[in-house]
């Protein structure tokens, strides 16, 4: 007796293929939001430690948190010493935390998509942002050629009327990450390092310029939402257009009040005295 061997018709195969497909359609996206979950919790918990670093300084720091950075001032910064070898260059408040962490790659998130760049430590990047009204001023020497060091006054923990909402953290990206005319191989870990360092709005870089990846938040990364720490050391995530309550919806210090903007203002007045009286107002 000859066995006829059996086959899959066209027809057979077709519906096997079209099943096949629906079930990656259905299964893909669900994947996809799965991975950026997770890298959400990761970032979540990168946030919290950075956080705790900051109450760690304050406690060594007669409850005073740090400038958020120092400008060099065509190099007039390392003749007064306020850049030094010893702090990389110019200093950052993440600099300025390390020594509490000791580990760089809490201050890199994975929705991170910008690259890269060379440093003392190695390839690194900044994921995140201090929000400019709280975590305020930029010191050092200013002016190109100038001498004089900019007044900067700081924000104590007990002046902080609500912590739970006063905004201290957000996962804005670097600029200085995208610069491509590096003078030299750490020169923008140093140098430039801190004008990135302060988010002036919560705004998507959609609502601002959406070839600027740093130019905003980047939302996108997490499926349409954001973390922001506080200054009480919690996270929370919320959606592209969030209005934070006790912030004014305005881009940044000078600019009008504007009902429909997406966002709320963190900007501060770096070079107008070095006092909080003009920055966009934190939560009473």
């Amino acid at each position: 007796m000859i066995n006829k061997r059996s086959a899959f018709t066209l027809i057979e195969l077709l519906v096997v293929i079209a099943i096949i497909a629906i079930l990656a359609a259905i299964l893909f996206p669900v994947f996809a939001r799965a991975k950026t979950a997770a890298k959400k919790i990761q970032s979540t918990s990168n946030m919290k430690q950075i956080l705790t670093a900051f109450q760690l300084y304050v406690g060594d720091y007669d409850d005073m948190y740090p400038k958020r950075g120092t400008m060099n001032g065509n190099g007039q910064s390392w003749a007064t010493g306020s850049c030094s070898v010893e702090q990389w260059g110019c200093p950052t408040w993440d600099k300025v935390l390390y020594p509490y962490q000791k580990n760089y790659q809490l201050f890199e998130s994975s929705l991170d998509r910008s690259p890269k760049k060379p440093s003392n430590l190695g390839e690194v990047k900044r994921s995140y942002r201090v929000a400019s009204n709280l975590i305020r001023g930029v010191g050092g020497v200013n002016t190109w050629g100038g001498t004089t060091e900019t007044p900067v006054t700081v924000y104590s923990t007990t002046s902080i009327s609500v912590p739970a909402e006063s905004i201290m953290l957000t996962e804005q990206r670097n600029e200085g990450q995208f610069y491509t005319w590096d003078s030299w191989i750490w020169s923008t870990f140093w140098e430039h390092w801190v004008w990135g360092a302060g988010s002036s709005n919560t705004l998507s870089y959609k609502d601002v310029n959406a070839n600027q990846l740093w130019s905003g938040i980047d939302y996108d990364s997490g499926n349409g939402t954001a973390n922001f720490g506080f200054a009480d050391t919690h996270v929370k995530s919320v959606p592209r257009g969030f209005l934070f309550r006790g912030y004014r919806q305005s881009t940044g210090v000078g600019q009008p009040e504007n009902p429909a903007l997406k966002g709320v203002c963190l900007d501060a007045d770096d070079f107008g005295g070095g006092t909080p009286d003009n920055d966009c107002p934190l939560p009473q």
